[in-house]
């Protein structure tokens, strides 16, 4: 699974590398979070106020007219963080490499909102263990997803330097990788400042013009692929599937999604074949959500519904998050973490190719 995650990081920074690039920014941002006690048994831990640090390599285009592909004013780039989550002991701190977009509402004013959508890898420094650390709940494996989204009031001190505040929401899993796999909800607040080594064009792009129909709608298929690890004794097993997705445009940004998705839970027959009792791998469940997109990269938001789901292990309801990032015409690669409430379920890594 570590593999399938590098590939995922690798395949989308790639892809960022390959925008056009333009106009540099470094940026740097200090936060102070809070852990949500999402579950009763990581509740003692969760009494601790991560702080942390980030550092951030941007680009933004110099391009005057919107297309369909780059609709509004943003950038993409990469950042460095590191948190430390207010107790050494026991969660100790972490390493973050994140890919990430960001879309500017309102850049032409002094004092505009942006909205920063990052996913990469953390590296975490203390981990469960049964003997050393047996109530760290929250993670399970020193490598895990990280999954981050926020909104931020950026205010012009001039046309190349800026300070920001920001409010976001960070998640941490290994996606059921290695167990326990609790993972770790912290909402943060921070504080920054970033400049850009050239003045940018900070006027809102010129407006698409007769923007093609058949954009409106689109098909696509993904393949998928991940690991789980079955408890006593610990064993990974694979999964796979198969989703379709049906988009239907309100505009450049904004996209409603419905779906359905095939999975073999191998994880779950291997869990009842432990106990001797049979069970049917396949699941099938419905989807609908939305999806943010900015130029190639987008943000993927989705409710599922199971309707075959033989001896089911989680909710009848689950949340799929995911980020895609489209390369050429036709084909995307993705990372989507699956959720029951609060509690992050698998992650795993999507190929996919539009169908229309």
């Amino acid at each position: 699974m570590t593999r399938l995650l590098v590939s995922y990081f690798l395949l989308f920074s790639l892809q960022l590398a390959a925008q056009e690039s333009s106009i540099l920014n470094l940026s740097n941002s200090s936060y102070y979070a809070y852990i949500i006690p999402h579950s009763r048994d990581i509740a003692a831990l969760a009494n601790s106020n991560p702080v942390g640090t980030s550092i951030s390599l941007a680009w933004q285009s110099r391009r005057v007219t919107a297309t369909e592909s780059a609709p509004l004013r943003g950038k993409k780039g990469f950042r460095l963080a590191y948190t430390q989550f207010g107790n050494p002991a026991q969660l100790g701190n972490a390493f973050h490499l994140t890919a990430f977009t960001e879309p500017f509402l309102g850049s032409n004013r002094k004092l505009f909102v942006s909205f920063p959508i990052d996913a990469g890898m953390s590296y975490l420094s203390k981990v469960y263990h049964p003997e050393d650390n047996p109530e760290n709940l929250f993670f399970g494996s020193h490598l895990s997803f990280y999954l981050g989204a926020g909104i931020q009031l950026q205010y012009k001190i001039s046309e190349q330097f800026l300070v920001h505040t920001n409010v976001s929401y960070q998640h941490i899993s290994n996606g059921g990788i290695k167990m326990p796999n609790k993972g770790m909800n912290f909402p943060s607040v921070s504080l920054g400042a970033g400049y850009y080594l050239q003045k940018p064009n900070w006027q809102p792009l010129l407006p698409i013009v007769n923007p093609t129909r058949n954009k409106m709608q689109s098909y696509k298929l993904f393949m998928f692929a991940s690991f789980k690890t079955v408890p006593n004794p610990n064993t990974l097993v694979p999964l796979g599937g198969a989703q379709f997705l049906f988009t239907q445009s309100l505009n450049n940004w904004h996209h409603l999604v419905v779906g359905s998705e095939l999975v073999y839970n191998t994880y779950k027959k291997e869990f009842y074949t432990r106990q001797n009792t049979s069970v049917q791998a396949w699941e099938n469940s419905l989807q609908a959500g939305y999806e943010l997109r900015v130029g190639k990269t987008s943000l993927l938001l989705l409710l599922g519904a199971d309707i075959l789901n033989d001896k089911r292990l989680n909710s009848f309801i689950y949340q799929r998050y995911g980020l895609l990032q489209k390369i050429g015409n036709k084909w995307f690669v993705a990372g989507t973490l699956k959720a029951n409430a609060h509690v992050a379920d698998i992650f795993d890594v999507r190929l996919g190719y539009q169908l229309n």
